[in-house]
């Protein structure tokens, strides 16, 4: 759908002379539909979009699963990820998107706009209705895991702890490793209960 400002810079394009457009695209570069739009979705319309996730949810210890699972799916073409998120954050999805054969681009852009840090794209219109990803932490908290099992992302945690993952959101088992016995014998304990 077409917003009203879309039409008007139409019309009024139209409307003018080779010359004043000439002089326009010389001044301000070609004319561009859905600017705004594309500002807060890293270059991309919205309804190229499969999911985003917000600059705090990219800085978050874990994997989103649901990302994961965007790049599975067969009509994505690549991953954009804002150049305002330190590699340090967004180097984990940047490997992953490598590794499930699918490109990915830093944009750097100083007329984007809003708090999208990341977005799963499509080639062509896919106008998928919900695009946000839940945050992560709220949505396991909904799920019944404590908040120090949900904080142990990227970390080692005992069988029950394991267990307790896997039952409240299978996808969240690429955000935690298992101790095994010899990181037992060595001292380290699960960083969820301490045990």
């Amino acid at each position: 759908m077409q917003s009203d400002s879309d039409v008007n810079v139409k019309s009024s394009w139209a409307d003018k002379s080779n010359l004043e457009k000439a002089l326009l695209v010389g001044m301000h570069g070609p004319p561009e539909l859905k600017r705004e739009e594309k500002a807060l979705f890293l270059g991309e319309f919205r309804e190229r979009v499969i999911r985003s996730l917000t600059k705090d949810q990219v800085k978050d210890p874990g994997i989103y699963p649901e990302i994961v699972e965007a790049l599975k799916d067969s009509r994505t073409v690549g991953m954009l990820i804002s150049g305002d998120i330190d590699w340090h954050f967004s180097g984990k999805y940047q490997k992953l998107a490598s590794e499930m054969g699918k490109k990915s681009s830093i944009m750097h852009d100083p007329e984007l706009k809003g708090d999208i840090g990341l977005v799963v794209v499509s080639g062509v219109a896919e106008d998928v209705e919900d695009v946000m990803v839940e945050n992560r932490e709220a949505r396991l908290k909904r799920l019944g895991l404590p908040l120090k099992l949900i904080n142990s992302a990227g970390k080692k945690v005992c069988d029950r702890c394991y267990d307790k993952i896997t039952g409240a959101d299978p996808g969240e088992i690429i955000n935690y490793g298992k101790l095994t016995l010899s990181d037992r014998f060595w001292g380290e304990k699960c960083n969820s209960c301490q045990i």
